[in-house]
């Protein structure tokens, strides 16, 4: 059984997870017009309005430091990562 409350604990899937959220919106709102349910069109400049404002919180979000590196424990760098001059 999954442990929601530890998943919802992790940021980065907490990013994943609204990702996919909008991913499958845009399809049922496509699928949905397809078969008539609703007049609704998803136009490109509606997608591109949506997709602008999720870029924009996910960069704040990132300059924030909520959306961590997961190769390291907690928020910071790791020690090792601290004494690079350049990427690995």
């Amino acid at each position: 059984m999954i442990n929601w409350k530890v998943r919802f604990k992790n940021r980065l899937w907490v990013v994943a997870l609204v990702s996919q959220l909008f991913i499958l919106a845009e399809v049922l709102l496509v699928g949905a017009h397809a078969a008539g349910i609703t007049e609704f069109v998803l136009t490109e400049e509606i997608k591109g309005w949506v997709i602008a404002i999720v870029n924009a919180i996910f960069g704040v979000l990132s300059t924030l430091g909520l959306v961590q590196d997961p190769t390291t424990a907690g928020m910071e760098d790791s020690v090792r990562a601290k004494g690079y001059n350049e990427p690995k």
